[in-house]
């Protein structure tokens, strides 16, 4: 009988405990970066060639240390390629998302779960992602030169917690900006 108390203790202890171990190293609510495809084509991270081959010829290339960035996903001269107000980080050969532009693009973003893009409203990312949604914040961005407010909702970007999140901007209840965003 000792043996069964023991086995049966030491059970109830573990599953009580398991749920506190998981959920203190996983975010409930995420938009999993390995899942997304740009225009349903090309994983955030890609060949650079493949990606000007999907999107055309950037508008413009700018080095990252010409900006006001203050992290890099890559460690030698990163630059940064502009469709518009979309925005790829770039190596040599290597580009990963940084910025998308719902707006002024034909961009989208594919997963499994949902399609983002300019036609995706606020109430469908707080059905998709309740808690994100009820944490959204007013803030303002830059667009075209001007600040405009906006609401955010921050995702992260994987199951396991990650310095990296994804930041979503609405404008009128419209998504119009996404950006893979970490603390600098």
């Amino acid at each position: 009988m000792k043996y069964f108390s023991r086995i049966f203790t030491f059970s109830t202890l573990l599953f009580l405990a398991y749920p506190i171990t998981v959920s203190s190293q996983s975010s409930p609510e995420y938009l999993d970066w390995k899942t997304l495809k740009i225009n349903n084509k090309l994983p955030l991270l890609c060949k650079k060639v493949d990606l000007i081959t999907l999107l055309g010829k950037p508008d413009k290339i700018v080095a990252l240390k010409d900006t006001d960035a203050c992290i890099s996903y890559f460690d030698k001269d990163p630059k940064l390629l502009f469709w518009g107000d979309t925005e790829f980080e770039t190596s040599d050969s290597i580009a990963v998302i940084s910025s998308i532009d719902f707006e002024s693009n034909k961009i989208r973003l594919v997963s499994p779960i949902i399609t983002l893009d300019n036609s995706v409203t606020f109430e469908k990312i707080k059905r998709l992602f309740p808690k994100a949604a009820n944490e959204a914040e007013t803030d303002m961005i830059e667009k075209k030169g001007k600040l405009i407010e906006v609401i955010s909702v921050k995702i992260s970007p994987s199951k396991k917690d990650s310095d990296y999140n994804w930041l979503l901007f609405f404008r009128a209840g419209k998504l119009i900006r996404i950006d893979y965003w970490t603390v600098c």
